[in-house]
């Protein structure tokens, strides 16, 4: 699949401002812990909070970018524990943290499974536990609509694409490497929709950081 041909690529689109705020927003409430990073990628986020010292464990659904990720950790003489997981299944377990960075959930097909993830992310928080999570503004949808960039990387040539879908607030990624063509689909809602499917498993939002692409959401269970 040209998705774990892409691995290879994904250091090179890290936000690290993002990433410097959920470090920032982690260190507000706690100073050592354990954290789950849900949908992890290369785990950058999950990297440098082993750095800081806590627990970490770190998931994604792609062997390869958790093979980066081992990689990664090595280098930086950290351990993180990685696991294959897909963000629709439980947790098993409770994290002191639960993290989920760059739009993870906007790449889910439909609010039955936002609303999926949220339930499996309260059964893995404790009552002074903190998730952490980020989702594209629905006017970043509209601006990236027929958006387009040639990214030529290792003598080899990314061709991107971006176009609205007919579903409100939805976005298609066209990525070709040479002759191989992949399609990721993105979809957001509007802040009250995250609030309310947060609500209905007993998830409030505590703090909000807002930036030009996405808004970052600090949430805890209601006690």
């Amino acid at each position: 699949m040209i998705y774990e041909k892409l691995a290879s690529y994904y250091d090179q689109f890290i936000d690290n401002e993002l990433n410097d705020l959920y470090l920032k927003i982690i260190k507000k409430y706690f100073d050592e812990g354990t954290v789950i990073d849900l949908g992890t990628g290369t785990a950058p986020v999950a990297v440098e909070l082993a750095k800081l010292g806590f627990s970490v464990t770190a998931t994604d659904i792609s062997p390869s970018m958790l093979e980066m990720a081992y990689n990664t950790a090595v280098m930086e003489d950290v351990h993180v524990n990685l696991y294959i997981h897909n963000i629709l299944e439980k947790i098993n377990s409770q994290y002191d943290i639960v993290t989920m960075t760059s739009d993870v959930i906007n790449y889910l097909e439909s609010k039955d499974e936002v609303l999926t993830v949220f339930e499996n992310v309260a059964e893995a928080l404790h009552d002074k536990s903190i998730f952490i999570f980020d989702a594209l503004r629905v006017k970043y949808i509209e601006k990236m609509d027929k958006y387009h960039e040639d990214i030529l990387m290792k003598d080899e040539l990314i061709e991107w694409d971006v176009y609205k879908t007919m579903i409100p607030n939805q976005i298609k990624h066209v990525v070709k490497i040479g002759n191989e063509i992949e399609t990721h689909i993105q979809t957001t809602y509007k802040q009250s929709e995250y609030q309310a499917m947060l609500k209905k498993h007993n998830l409030i939002i505590v703090e909000k950081k807002k930036l030009d692409e996405r808004i970052v959401y600090v949430c805890k269970k209601r006690v």
